[in-house]
């Protein structure tokens, strides 16, 4: 797949609902999560050549846009929560858009790392999310993704960002949903929690 414009956003669901609700203590999560996939990013980080042009989708208040500006890379943030957009920029150009209608140009990035940006999204939008991050990807690009797949499908009370909804998904699964979109998958890497994807445009 390789769609010329990306798609339209429809408003009002579990995903803005949940990604919201990261508002509430912004300064909580970016301390809790702080030191978080340091070892996933640096496997990625390796594949990478220099000055790779890297976009970090859901990059959240821009933990890993700093690690890539530090590797000496390109990092472009996209997330949807506003406060998070705002931190991020301290790090690296980043926009406000959402995973499923990506406002960004086809084939525009050397890579993608996608680090728990597509727990919200139910697996319907979360297909639609692959395809955009397809989209965006140059030919050969690395790519990296990663879900949870442990807990409860639904709504939960989770410390420190609250109610929020998670989508958890079985290992296999995963894998077979990125390689439907036309990513080829080279690793699939499970601890029981957390299942990281690693891809190939």
């Amino acid at each position: 797949m390789n769609n010329a414009e990306p798609r339209r956003l429809k408003r009002g669901d579990v995903v803005a609902d949940s990604v919201a609700t990261y508002s509430d203590d912004p300064d909580g999560f970016v301390a809790f999560s702080a030191s978080a996939v340091a070892g996933p990013f640096g496997a990625f980080e390796a594949l990478l050549p220099p000055l790779s042009r890297v976009l970090d989708a859901g990059c959240g208040p821009g933990r890993d846009l700093a690690r890539l500006t530090r590797a000496g890379h390109l990092g472009f943030g996209v997330d949807l929560n506003p406060h998070f957009v705002e931190r991020a920029r301290a790090h690296g150009p980043v926009i406000l858009g959402d995973l499923r209608a990506l406002p960004l140009t086809t084939a525009a990035f050397d890579a993608v790392w996608a680090s728990a940006s597509l727990i919200h999204l139910p697996p319907e939008q979360a297909t639609v999310a692959l395809e955009e991050i397809f989209r965006v990807a140059k030919p050969g690009a690395p790519v990296s993704i990663s879900v949870k797949t442990s807990g409860v499908t639904g709504w939960a009370d989770d410390e420190p960002a609250g109610r929020r909804w998670f989508s958890i998904w079985i290992p296999d699964d995963f894998a077979r949903a990125v390689e439907e979109v036309g990513l080829r998958v080279e690793h699939v890497f499970d601890d029981g929690s957390w299942t990281e994807v690693r891809a190939r445009r």
